[in-house]
């Protein structure tokens, strides 16, 4: 993997991003991973990891399992000063194409219930709602919607 559009490279995760992975998944998640979580994903076997790179500096990260086909995304975030420029969007189809070389036949993901950017992107790119699990999120109680794509 190594792909470049207009200033933007798409490569996969190592642990030497973890200086400025770690601030980036805490300013977007509220339940952000541990360095030893993130030290584990990215070894696991199961686990494939992408950063996105404008002009050589990082500014969105995202990744999946792939088990039995489906390939489950486990962390999708931008930079919050890059956002609104649709790095999300183009980070998003970099992982639904390797998904597809990796022969996954679909792809699943739960996101917030109010968070309406990420849903816009991911209606966007063809997920459709397939359910929703209530209380989902222990920071706050919020639901999760269930999404899913044909690959």
């Amino acid at each position: 993997m190594g792909k470049k559009t207009s200033g933007r490279t798409v490569r996969s995760l190592s642990p030497g991003d973890l200086d400025w992975l770690l601030p980036l998944d805490a300013g977007s998640f509220a339940e952000p991973w541990t360095r030893g979580t993130w030290e584990d994903e990215l070894e696991g076997r199961l686990s494939h990891y992408i950063a996105l790179l404008e002009d050589g500096q990082p500014v969105a990260f995202g990744g999946f399992w792939l088990v039995a086909g489906e390939a489950q995304v486990m962390r999708l975030a931008v930079d919050p000063r890059c956002r609104g420029e649709k790095l999300g969007l183009f980070l998003l189809e970099a992982m639904l194409a390797e998904a597809v070389r990796l022969e996954a036949v679909e792809m699943t993901l739960e996101v917030r219930e109010g968070n309406l950017p990420a849903r816009r992107t991911y209606d966007h790119v063809g997920f459709q709602e397939c359910g929703r699990r209530e209380g989902y999120y222990g920071d706050n109680g919020e639901a999760a919607i269930l999404m899913r794509r044909d690959l």
